[in-house]
C-alpha cells in the first residue's frame, strides 16, 4: 500500500447516522446531516440513527488510489476538490457512496461507505480497476503497521 494500492474491508465499524452535530468527531452529509463512524463499541449520541447495519466500509489507500476510483466514478477526487478529511457522495461502479477522505499519514486514503446489497459487486468493480496498479487485499493488521 506504500508503493500501489489495497483495500480492506471494514464493515464491521459502528455508523451513526444523525441530525444534530455531535460533540466527537463527525463526517458532514449536509446541512444538519452528520455521519458518526468508529471503532465499536461506539454509544450513539442521542436521536441518532444506528447504520452499521446499512452500509458496507471499504478502505481503498496507497498512491494509486485515486487513479483506480477514477476508473469508477466522475466525481472530482483531486487533492484540491476532495481534500483529506472532506467527504462527499456520487456513484461508484453505478452504486451510490459515500466517499470519506481519511489519508494515513501521507498515504491517500478513501473510505466508501456503499449500501450493503451493493457491496460486493463495487469489492469486484474496485478489484477489477485496480488490477493495472497490482492492487492487493489486506487486513487489520497490515492497516495498523501503516498507521504506525
Amino acid at each position: 500500500m506504500r508503493e500501489q494500492v489495497g483495500l480492506a474491508d471494514l464493515s464491521y465499524r459502528a455508523k451513526f447516522d444523525t441530525k444534530t452535530a455531535p460533540s466527537r468527531p463527525f463526517w458532514p452529509l449536509g446541512r444538519n446531516h452528520f455521519l458518526i463512524v468508529g471503532e465499536p463499541p461506539l454509544s450513539p449520541p442521542s436521536g441518532a440513527t444506528d447504520v452499521t447495519s446499512v452500509y458496507a466500509e471499504l478502505l481503498l489507500a496507497g498512491p494509486s488510489s485515486t487513479a483506480v476510483l477514477s476508473k469508477l466514478t466522475s466525481l472530482n477526487l483531486s487533492d484540491a476538490a476532495l481534500p483529506n478529511l472532506f467527504c462527499a457522495q456520487a456513484s461508484l461502479a453505478h452504486a451510490h457512496t459515500i466517499f470519506l477522505r481519511e489519508d494515513i499519514g501521507s498515504i491517500p486514503g478513501f473510505r466508501l461507505l456503499i449500501s450493503r446489497e451493493y457491496a460486493e459487486s463495487a469489492w469486484e468493480a474496485i478489484v477489477h480497476a485496480g488490477h493495472e496498479f497490482h492492487l492487493q487485499p489486506f487486513g487489520l493488521g497490515a492497516l495498523e503497521l501503516l498507521r504506525n
